[in-house]
């Protein structure tokens, strides 16, 4: 009986965050439509409820590149409108800086310096990290829950050819899909309380 209590309300939860998404577009062209359409098409494909922190999207073609506050933006570069894998990599990725922001444990400085202490030497700068150190190190760990929630949902293997595939952040995404670092990451997950696979799990 409680089992089915409980499939009954995670059912129910995923109903009303689906019924919550509202994606916007700003200036209501083909290219930011076809986001639109797509975003929609991976909400009714996948159960993407586990991942969604912030429920109001918008897609604006005036966006070199999609940013995650104050609203989470995608934008509408060829790689997105011709491939729904990148797209829902891309949408995930920003659905984590939120959930850094929302669950993650310590301060923003505290969570930096203990990735360093475990990545010290890291690059920065285009194309392998951000601009600076301090989201450089941050990227690391939205980069590996991208992975691991896309690994979810269109298998490893698939995975790791879209994130190696990508012309940004190419240092933290070798370092994240390196096997080798894979204890590191985890470690890190548990301390700052952002690994969902142990909420799922409970």
């Amino acid at each position: 009986m409680m089992t089915k209590f409980l499939c009954l309300s995670a059912l129910l939860i995923s109903f009303s965050i689906k019924a919550q998404i509202q994606i916007t577009t700003v200036n209501q062209s083909t290219e930011e439509l076809k986001i639109k359409s797509d975003l929609e098409f991976l909400h009714k494909e996948y159960d993407l409820t586990p991942w969604i922190y912030t429920t109001k999207i918008q897609v604006n073609q005036d966006e070199k590149v999609p940013r995650s506050h104050p609203v989470l933006t995608m934008s509408t570069q060829k790689e997105y409108l011709d491939s729904r894998v990148k797209l829902l990599s891309t949408y995930l990725h920003e659905q984590f800086h939120w959930h850094v922001i929302i669950n993650g444990i310590p301060g923003v400085d505290e969570f930096r310096a203990r990735i360093k202490d475990e990545f010290p030497i890291i690059k920065v700068g285009f194309p392998y990290g951000s601009n600076d150190e301090g989201n450089t190190l941050s990227h690391i760990i939205v980069c590996y829950l991208e992975y691991i929630a896309l690994s979810e949902l269109i298998g490893q293997e698939k995975a790791q050819k879209n994130l190696s595939d990508n012309s940004y952040y190419t240092w933290v995404y070798e370092t994240i899909l390196e096997p080798g670092n894979r204890q590191k990451l985890d470690r890190l997950l548990e301390e700052f309380g952002l690994d969902f696979r142990a909420v799922k799990g409970e």
